[in-house]
């Protein structure tokens, strides 16, 4: 199956339509092992294939349909990625995906790492009057690159 096709799939799994801007931000999402800013995601498609809010439609229409997740800089912009393990889930919304961002202290590239669900648990006595709509957990260090 040729990436098309199955890019194609993944966006029918999880009820968008596909589209050519969704095609191609897609892959640029899915060749990226880093979370990745609007304008790095851009600059891959190129000036001229998309307009600026017709990608951040693209990017918050894979976010809020469970395809890819944004993540905030230490300065608070957002950046995008795809969430990797997409074969396992069953593409609803309610499914919680499981993982830790780890940020370069010298490049400062953010990458998703699988973590165990268990790491992910609060003790109830200390939730008292607290509702969690979201999970993160944050390592700092250097990357292979940095390293």
């Amino acid at each position: 199956m040729n990436s098309d096709d199955y890019h194609s799939e993944l966006l029918r799994a999880y009820n968008l339509k596909v589209t050519r801007i969704r095609l191609q931000t897609l892959d640029v999402l899915m060749r990226s092992r880093t979370a990745m800013s609007h304008a790095q995601i851009s600059q891959k498609l190129g000036p001229k294939d998309v307009d600026k809010v017709t990608l951040y439609r693209t990017l918050n229409t894979f976010v809020d349909k469970g395809l890819a997740h944004r993540v905030a800089t230490e300065d608070r912009n957002w950046l995008y990625a795809i969430y990797r393990n997409d074969q396992a889930h069953s593409h609803d919304q309610e499914h919680e995906h499981d993982h830790a961002h780890f940020v370069c202290d010298s490049c400062e590239k953010i990458y998703c790492f699988p973590v165990d669900s268990s790491a992910l648990t609060v003790n109830n006595e200390s939730m008292m009057g607290f509702e969690i709509k979201e999970k993160e957990i944050r390592l700092h260090g250097r990357c292979p690159v940095c390293h």
